[in-house]
């Protein structure tokens, strides 16, 4: 199951948030902001400490009820994919929501990379993507109680090289919830 999306710009800003699992913790707009930038932060130290030559930072972090996914383009862009830790095709996945990314924003030629991403298509699309992930069905429980304090164990994984695999993350704006500007 898909938990949350979100993409993260090369500056560490959230420019796109989205839950997808109703049972999770509601965040206030700052908190997501700062979610993104906490782990833009870490990203970056990671990649800097890695004894691995040529790491670009987290690929995953895992704990007992959910894996977060990292996936960084080329141009810095980062896309969170927050899962179940048995979902399987995470590199599908994360090319799909990839692909829509660059269909409906990339190519947008009124959208700021470094902007809030305010795209009905992009969000319908998105939605579509992660709907025929889960089943078809976006799941209104929490079965694996993300967002407690359960799953306290957590482990971290490098990616030594940037994947062939590109993928996106949902947003703030098109959320209702604003970036407070």
């Amino acid at each position: 199951m898909i938990f949350s999306i979100y993409i993260i710009n090369k500056a560490g800003g959230l420019v796109y948030n989205k839950d997808y699992s109703e049972g999770l913790s509601k965040l206030t707009s700052n908190e997501y902001l700062v979610l993104a930038g906490t782990f833009h932060g870490v990203h970056a130290i990671t990649s800097k400490i890695s004894p691995v030559p040529g790491s670009s930072g987290i690929e995953m972090l895992e704990t007992d009820t959910f894996r977060i996914h990292c996936f960084q383009t080329l141009t810095g862009t980062k896309f969170l994919l927050v899962a179940d830790p048995q979902q399987p095709s995470i590199d599908l996945i994360m090319k799909k929501i990839y692909e829509t990314y660059s269909d409906y924003t990339v190519k947008n030629p009124f959208q700021n990379p470094e902007m809030p991403i305010r795209s009905e298509q992009f969000d319908v699309h998105l939605l579509k993507l992660v709907k025929s992930f889960n089943g078809l069905v976006v799941n209104n429980s929490n079965p694996y109680n993300v967002g407690s304090n359960a799953g306290t164990n957590v482990s971290l994984q490098s990616q030594s090289n940037v994947s062939s695999l590109p993928p996106t993350l949902p947003n703030i704006a098109s959320s209702g919830q604003g970036l407070g500007f």
